[in-house]
């Protein structure tokens, strides 16, 4: 079976400009990097147990996988996604794409 020509382009990384949107990327960034730790340090001080912390911050971490896995969903185009990417970049791609988008003259 002969299989058609697909025009396969390579979908460049949009473009993050002006401070809001940097500080958009890196706030959502350092948000999902410190949230599990930062929960799982707070209840173990608050109930005073590390079982229940570790297994609140394996949650957590469940939670931030899926999210980023979301994120990665909505802004990779279909043709990179096999390719690997850092948690940054899959933010950069988010906001670049969806929340600070700027149409070229």
């Amino acid at each position: 079976m002969i299989e058609p020509d697909y025009d396969f382009a390579i979908e460049v990384m949009p473009k993050i400009e002006g401070f809001w949107c940097n500080f958009l990327v890196y706030f959502i960034y350092i948000l999902l990097l410190s949230v599990p730790l930062s929960v799982a340090i707070f209840i173990w001080w608050k109930l005073n147990s590390i079982w229940v912390a570790f297994l609140f911050f394996l949650l957590l971490l469940l939670v931030k996988g899926v999210i980023i896995s979301k994120l990665r969903v909505s802004s990779i185009p279909f043709s990179q996604r096999e390719m690997n990417y850092k948690t940054l970049s899959i933010i950069k791609w988010y906001v670049g794409k969806n929340v600070c988008f700027y149409k070229e003259d």
